[in-house]
């Protein structure tokens, strides 16, 4: 497998450099014919990271501990959103839980 440093910039210019080992590109198909494209991000040392594109934006993500499921949150303070994730289900919120994107389904 091949390795790759993925330099990304979120707000005020500050750098998440990752070098990582997995990839994915996820697609999913969300209520009101709505999608939301979810790049995964799995690192060697073992961290995992998710980028959304929102509001015409990349935020990227990073995991937090779940009992089930994955769960990333915004890594900028800039932003509240939360993705919740579990097989092949996802669902994108902000705030207190407020549902951005809801009950979306990937092909994967």
């Amino acid at each position: 497998m091949a390795y790759i440093t993925l330099p990304l910039y979120y707000s005020r210019g500050q750098c998440l450099c990752l070098s990582s080992e997995e990839v994915v590109k996820t697609i999913y198909s969300c209520n009101d014919n709505r999608t939301m494209e979810v790049v995964y991000i799995n690192t060697n040392g073992g961290n995992s990271y998710a980028i959304i594109n929102q509001v015409n934006e990349m935020i990227p993500m990073r995991l937090m501990k779940m009992a089930s499921g994955a769960s990333y949150e915004a890594i900028s303070q800039d932003y509240t959103y939360k993705l919740y994730t579990k097989g092949n289900t996802a669902d994108l919120v902000e705030g207190n839980d407020k549902p951005v994107l809801s009950n979306c389904l990937s092909d994967n």
